[in-house]
């Protein structure tokens, strides 16, 4: 039997097994959700083209549905389109989206690369952060459907080429911190000019210039904002965070070792990654390479984009997962009880169907409601004209989907959901939520210099699942960092609100757990942060809750 029959085989067998449960349509052009990034290039391949932009989903009305946010770029020297370009918030109207950008006040018109969302006042209204080539912004949301731009007010300060952001508190003090990754030492106004060796040359030409390495440039510190009761203070250096400076993409707050506090994790390009655990108090000590997660199985750094952290195996301990450049693998690092971390990315089937790619947003999340955690992976080369120099790569690539075997082992089954999931583009940013509030994930894409995906999830789900929406009273509103376990007969889950992950992206904060087919949530416990317990019993599935600390959870009809 040759390739092409296997692979057909091997499609016919997991569409009969997967294809009928997990069907994905892309809806953006339908609902008006038409935003197309733009890198702002004019063929001198400016090395800050090819790295965004990301995307943010959040409900900045309190309607009850999710709105969402483009970072857009900007126009570089030799830019000639006649197109104004700015940052782009859409209101979701149910069967429209509305472009809102004017009304609201944030068309930012710096080089935008990312986004982060949270109630950094605990107002109740979730407010904007917004990173960016440059000065970025900090948007308070105004909670009347505009914002003001309160960047120097609040203490904000950063002029380093931002990339992700994450909110989370540090010591668990109620108020939301923010952590933001710096990337290079770069400027415009001194582009290098960066060639390659062409893999079959024309008579004459055996380079062709492309984007530089980012071996080329120079890392620079990340910025950690200590948040004093709404106005934030830089203690990137006073909390160790400060005296590494390395090439940071992405970033994800979780804890660890499971002590209640939020440590941090940080994918660096070509360099280690870093794991700052935290002591409590928001000091961090660098414990990446001594827990084996700053690089990989055979000990090398490699070109971390995007990162996000979950229970795969239902252990109760968070695994780590990371995307790398093509020619290197994502990296799956499994906790060991929260002293070590295991490279098992070959081991848990992510290692070969990931060789070819070039990845940058992901997300773990319960596709099939299972109650095991699968995982999407955001694909697009950063060099435009990489089959010049390798023709096994392509720049416009095809998303992917793994789903978990319900044993933390995962098998790529993107060609069998087949459909608007095998389009191709420049995948960046991926935030994910329930965009239709039906209880399954759906997912929005920022793709380089082109246009978005809005992938609504259209298989009819057939488990049940829990929506859970957590507002803090002592700890921060948004509840991050709260930890949720949720028990169904032998189906035990943990998870943790936490907005942040992926690659330049933020996400639906409330949380959704699959039960498979039980027909009751055994319990819910919830660990809020700053170790107050709250659980419930003998709760119906099919339906969002809300949990306000300290009192009984109450059903959200949307």
């Amino acid at each position: 039997m040759n390739n092409f029959a296997l692979k057909l085989v091997f499609v016919v067998i997991t569409s009969l097994i997967f294809g009928n449960n997990i069907k994905f349509k892309d809806q953006a052009e339908v609902v008006s959700l038409n935003f197309s990034h733009d890198h702002g290039g004019s063929g001198k391949y400016f090395y800050v083209e090819s790295m965004g932009a990301g995307v943010c989903m959040f409900d900045f009305d309190n309607d009850g549905d999710l709105d969402v946010y483009f970072p857009q770029g900007s126009p570089l020297p030799g830019y000639d389109r006649d197109r104004y370009l700015e940052n782009k918030l859409f209101r979701n109207d149910g069967t429209i989206w509305v472009d809102v950008t004017k009304d609201a006040g944030v068309g930012d018109t710096n080089y935008g690369m990312g986004c982060a969302c949270g109630d950094y006042d605990n107002d109740g209204a979730i407010d904007l952060y917004v990173t960016n080539y440059g000065d970025d912004v900090f948007y308070k949301n105004n909670n009347d459907g505009t914002f003001t731009d309160v960047t120097t007010n609040i203490g904000i300060k950063n002029e380093q080429m931002g990339m992700s952001a994450a909110f989370f508190d540090s010591d668990n003090d109620g108020w939301l911190d923010l952590y933001v990754t710096n990337y290079v030492e770069y400027s415009i106004y001194d582009n290098p000019e960066c060639t390659s060796p062409m893999q079959y040359p024309k008579q004459g030409e055996l380079f062709a210039r492309s984007y530089c390495d980012p071996d080329v440039f120079l890392g620079v510190a990340d910025k950690f904002f200590y948040n004093k009761k709404g106005k934030f203070i830089d203690r990137s250096n006073r909390s160790g965070i400060g005296r590494y400076k390395l090439r940071g993409l992405g970033v994800v707050p979780c804890d660890i070792d499971n002590d209640g506090d939020t440590d941090i994790y940080v994918a660096n390009d070509k360099d280690m990654n870093l794991i700052f655990k935290n002591n409590g108090k928001g000091r961090f000590n660098e414990s990446a390479l001594i827990m084996g997660a700053g690089y990989n199985g055979n000990g090398l750094a490699e070109a971390g984009m995007g990162v996000d952290v979950g229970d795969i195996d239902r252990d109760g301990w968070i695994d780590i997962f990371v995307t790398n450049y093509s020619g290197e693998t994502n990296t799956l690092y499994l906790n060991q009880f929260g002293n070590m971390f295991l490279d098992e990315t070959n081991q848990r089937g992510l290692g070969k169907p990931s060789i070819h790619f070039l990845a940058f947003g992901t997300k773990f999340v319960d596709l099939d409601l299972d109650g095991w955690l699968d995982l999407y992976v955001a694909n697009g080369h950063v060099i435009d004209n990489i089959n010049l120099f390798n023709s096994a790569y392509e720049h416009l690539q095809h998303d992917q989907i793994y789903l978990n075997n319900s044993s933390g082992r995962f098998q790529d089954v993107t060609l069998s959901i087949g459909g608007d999931l095998l389009n191709k583009a420049v995948g960046r940013g991926l935030a994910v939520g329930d965009i239709d509030n039906d209880g399954d994930i759906d997912l929005i894409v920022s793709n380089n210099n082109g246009r978005a995906n809005m992938l609504i999830n259209e298989g009819k789900p057939k488990n049940n699942w829990i929506g859970i929406h957590l507002e803090g009273i002592s700890c921060n509103r948004q509840a991050i960092g709260s930890k949720v376990k949720v028990i169904s007969g032998t189906l035990e889950q943990v998870s943790w609100v936490n907005p942040s992950g992926s690659y330049l992206s933020s996400n639906d904060n409330r949380l959704i757990f699959g039960i498979d087919d039980y027909d009751i949530v055994d319990t819910i416990e919830i660990h809020w942060p700053g170790f107050d317990k709250q659980s419930f019993k003998s709760i119906k599935p099919n339906r969002y809750y809300k949990i306000i600390q300290g009192e009984p959870l109450a059903v959200i009809k949307y």
